[in-house]
């Protein structure tokens, strides 16, 4: 359905933006229906979210930027009530949540002045984004993506 211009959708609006810090984050979700906790995981494994239970697990051992990171992400997933099975819907929804994250994360003004700065160095600039190499490289994907030549 539109509206004035804007689609309306059933999804809950998240709380967050990309200046808040992880545990900015935590507080601004504490209304929502969904638990955030922190636990050791499994090796590989830096969070999960479990759709019966409404519960987003992120591993306790993760920097605070490696947590703000997975946080979003793992919020998105609830977001979309992503509950698949089946190896490709999963991977669809993994791909969409890692491109979400990545555009809530990095404002693209702040991303472009970085790059120029740091001639490109992908860990200064993922420092100075707090966000981990693996968003900041989604990040570059979702623009290269975007880019048209006519």
């Amino acid at each position: 359905m539109e509206r004035l211009g804007r689609i309306t959708t059933s999804l809950p609006d998240l709380p967050i933006d990309r200046r808040m810090t992880y545990g900015a984050m935590r507080r601004a979700i504490v209304g929502l229906p969904v638990t955030v906790s922190s636990a050791i995981l499994p090796d590989g494994l830096w969070g999960c979210y479990d759709d019966e239970a409404h519960v987003i697990l992120i591993d306790r051992r993760l920097t605070y930027t490696a947590k703000r990171c997975t946080l979003v992400h793992e919020l998105l997933h609830w977001r979309h009530g992503d509950t698949s099975c089946d190896h490709v819907a999963r991977s669809r929804e993994e791909h969409r949540a890692r491109r979400e994250t990545a555009l809530t994360l990095i404002d693209p003004l702040r991303y472009g002045m970085l790059e120029q700065m740091y001639e490109g160095n992908s860990w200064n600039i993922s420092q100075e984004l707090e966000v981990t190499q693996q968003v900041l490289g989604d990040f570059r994907l979702a623009m290269s993506e975007r880019v048209c030549i006519i």
